[in-house]
């Protein structure tokens, strides 16, 4: 397979990819002048490969980065002064919101497809926490501007989030992301 020169595969990581993560449904915590980053995924590999991500960023130094919770496995960032303007962007006083501006990067979308993607039989099946409210409808934005158009998949079509179906947008896809995780088997665009 011949790699994007805009892929993950090539492109530095930046905590900016961590917008990835918000779309598939992660959440700030805010303590005075730090931030982390949690969210739950529904199986180990996503967990330990997040966890492993948030350590190449600087940011995974929290005590117990992986927990059991609620539908799976929790995993968090620590809290750290350098996440604090990203949380910022993402919040409007005590509510989450889309920050203006949103420009999802192939490591942000490398960080999506961990957090909350799988293969399923009409293609691959990009997560989101809501149907139709304003961030998922960005997140449909961002994938046509990197060239993946999708269709929005409500929770009776096995979503909430974005399906991404023809095989040239599977294949830009799997450019962008790059090589699979460990133990991500059939959940990894190919």
């Amino acid at each position: 397979m011949q790699f994007s020169l805009f892929g993950a595969a090539v492109a530095e990581p930046t905590l900016g990819d961590l917008d990835g993560v918000l779309l598939a449904g992660g959440h700030w915590v805010r303590s005075g002048a730090l931030a982390r980053l949690s969210v739950v995924v529904d199986a180990e590999w996503r967990a330990v490969t997040l966890a492993d991500a948030f350590g190449g960023l600087g940011v995974g130094e929290a005590a117990q980065p992986i927990v059991t919770a609620e539908g799976g496995f929790g995993v968090r960032t620590a809290f750290a002064p350098e996440l604090f303007p990203h949380a910022a962007r993402w919040t409007r006083g005590a509510n989450e919101g889309l920050p203006p501006g949103l420009l999802l990067a192939p490591g942000g979308l490398r960080l999506w497809c961990v957090a909350g993607g799988r293969a399923d039989e009409a293609g691959y099946l990009l997560g989101t926490d809501e149907p139709d409210d304003a961030t998922h409808r960005a997140a449909g934005a961002q994938l046509s501007r990197l060239g993946l158009a999708a269709v929005s998949v409500t929770k009776r079509g096995g979503g909430p989030g974005w399906r991404i179906s023809s095989a040239r947008r599977m294949r830009r896809l799997a450019e962008l992301v790059g090589n699979a995780p460990s133990d991500a088997g059939e959940n990894w665009p190919r």
